[in-house]
Order: structure tokens, then C-alpha cells, then sequence
């Protein structure tokens, strides 16, 4: 296998990769077609076709498939020993890894074990001249700042969190080969042993606002807690959900879950309103990628018009009850 090859490392719940996993198939994608390599998923659990033909679907050429009854629960040793074998046998260009618990968990391990440059929450991947050179962009200082690595080892690792890149459009009729590989170990090697695994009843605010096409974010602007109706009554007017800037997350105003930005959760949806939101680099990193964006803010020299589609100055204390009013009217007609 080339050594130019790209490699995203599914992660599955109930037998099918994640959406991030796929999401990555498409970053993999553009970058393979740069450096004239091929996409390979990685896919290693119990009864895992399934999941080699999605990952196929959404854009892999080749699929390496560890499969067998030690990797049903995902187990930091028995991964990482697996991934350990199909990298010195195939030698790829980098490696690609949702930042999930479980993700950031493996990919650490790995770079541990091997001695290779990992770049933790990466929120950009770009081609350099050099054919096996890339500049990888992750936040710095809370997300304030952002910062250019070069990583010299290889093959290179990175995590990446949901929502930075896009995935592939679906193919049904998309072809590729799919590689059984059989990694064998001593069971004495897995020190871990999952005794029962229990479904999280947990709370979906960070779900919701995943997922949501329209959200109305609040920030500091609001001045305090009290006010935060304003932001709950529009979000329904709009039937929509609610994010929040980092300050008042940290402030405690409203549940952490709720943090759009670079340190929180990185969101894509239709239309984005920010309400009393200055704009700053860690916040826009988690919506710019918004197809629509609205701000409102009391000064026109805020960051956030820069990035704002349409924008309106001045007094949300004013202006968002004036257009939630306005909205509520709509939606009797």
C-alpha cells in the first residue's frame, strides 16, 4: 500500500461508524487526492462488514478490517495493539482520529508507543509543496490563538472534533477492496476487562445543538443570568435551540454544554444568530461554518460582523423581544 495513503480510523456504536468518523472521510479525501494517495478506513470490532461498506460509501478505497470477538468493547490495549501492527506492515502518510474519549484516548496511546507527532483537536489540515508535508491548525490559550505545527515524524496523527470538516456525499454504488487483517496477541496483554456496559441516560443539550438547523446564541452582552429568557423565547419563536459564548458558560450562567467555540462544541447549522456576542477567535471557530449568520450586537466594531452575513446595531434588550414579537406573529399566520 502507498505511503501517501491517508488512514481514518472509524470508531462505531451499534456496528455502524460515527458521524465523525465519516465526516473525516471527506477531509481524507481532499487530502489524498492532493498527495496521490488513497483513503483507507480502519475499522476494528466484532461483525464490522457493515460498517467497511459505509465507510466504502462515503469514500474510502480500502478498507482494513480487524475483526473478532476481543475488539466487541473498545479496549485501549487490545486497539492499540491491532492499529500498532497494521502501521508497521502498511506504513501510511497520516493518520486521522475523531476527538472522541475514546479517539483521543487511542491515538495518544499510539504516538506513546511509537514515538510519533500527534496533534491534539486539530481544526485544520493544509498541503504544503512538500509531498509529505502538512500545516495542521489547532487553538491555543483557551482558543485565543491559533497555532501552525509541522509534524517531522511519520506517519502523522491528529485528532480532529465533529463539525470542522464535511463529509463525502453518499454512493451506493462505490467499490472498494476490503483487507481482513488478523492481528494476534496474547490475552495476557489486555489488562483491562469490561465487566457490563450500561446505556448513558444523558442529558442532550450538547445533541440538540449539534444537530439543530437554527440556533440563537447569547454572550455577555446579556449582563447577567436574569436575562437569558431573551435568548430561550427567540430560539422557540424560531424553533430552534441555544448556545452560549465561553464567558458566560464559564460564569455559570447557563449549563457548559451549551459552549459554541473551539473549547466547546463546534457547530454547521442553517442559520446562527449571535446575541451580545463580541466575536472572538475561539467563538468563531465553532460557527463560521454556519450557512447563515446574524448578529446582533450594540458595537459596530465588533469582531462578529466580520463574520456575520447580516448584522444589526444596537440594544438587544430592544431589538430581540421587537423580533421575537415579530416572529411569534408570523407563526399564527
Amino acid at each position: 500500500m502507498a505511503e501517501k495513503n491517508i488512514w481514518v480510523v472509524a470508531e462505531l456504536t451499534e456496528g455502524k461508524p460515527i458521524n465523525l468518523s465519516v465526516e473525516l472521510l471527506g477531509k481524507a479525501t481532499k487530502l489524498a487526492e492532493e498527495k496521490g494517495g488513497d483513503v483507507v478506513g480502519v475499522v476494528i470490532g466484532k461483525d464490522t462488514q457493515e460498517a467497511c461498506d459505509i465507510m466504502i460509501k462515503y469514500g474510502a478505497k480500502k478498507v482494513l478490517k480487524v475483526d473478532g470477538d476481543v475488539y466487541e468493547q473498545y479496549s485501549t490495549d487490545a486497539y492499540t495493539k491491532a492499529l500498532e501492527t497494521l502501521l508497521d506492515k502498511y506504513d501510511p502518510l497520516l493518520v486521522l482520529f475523531g476527538a472522541t474519549e475514546n479517539g483521543r484516548d487511542l491515538a495518544a496511546r499510539l504516538a506513546a508507543r511509537k514515538e510519533l507527532g500527534l496533534v491534539a483537536d486539530c481544526l485544520n489540515i493544509i498541503s504544503v509543496d512538500e509531498e509529505t508535508e502538512f500545516k495542521w491548525e489547532r487553538p491555543t490559550f483557551d482558543g485565543k490563538l491559533y497555532s501552525d505545527i509541522r509534524i517531522k515524524t511519520k506517519p502523522q496523527l491528529a485528532t480532529i472534533a465533529s463539525k470542522i470538516f464535511r463529509g463525502n456525499k453518499p454512493n451506493d454504488g462505490a467499490e472498494g477492496e476490503i483487507i481482513e487483517e488478523s492481528v494476534e496477541f496474547s490475552i495476557d496483554e489486555i489488562r483491562t476487562k469490561i465487566l457490563e456496559v450500561m446505556k448513558n441516560e444523558h442529558d442532550t443539550t450538547t445533541d440538540d445543538l449539534e444537530t439543530a438547523d437554527i440556533v440563537v446564541s447569547g454572550g455577555r452582552g446579556l449582563d447577567n443570568a436574569d436575562n437569558w429568557y431573551l435568548i430561550d423565547n427567540l430560539a422557540k419563536a424560531l424553533g430552534g435551540t441555544t448556545g452560549a459564548s465561553r464567558p458566560i458558560c464559564d460564569a455559570g450562567w447557563v449549563d457548559v454544554k451549551k459552549q459554541v467555540g473551539a473549547t466547546g462544541v463546534k457547530i454547521t447549522p442553517k442559520i446562527y444568530i449571535a446575541v451580545g456576542i463580541s466575536g472572538a477567535i475561539q467563538h468563531l471557530a465553532g460557527m463560521k461554518k454556519s450557512s447563515l449568520i446574524i448578529a446582533i450586537n450594540n458595537d459596530p466594531e465588533a469582531p462578529i460582523f466580520k463574520a456575520a452575513h447580516y448584522g444589526i446595531v444596537g440594544d438587544l434588550f430592544k431589538v430581540v423581544p421587537a423580533l421575537t414579537e415579530a416572529i411569534e406573529e408570523l407563526n399564527k399566520k
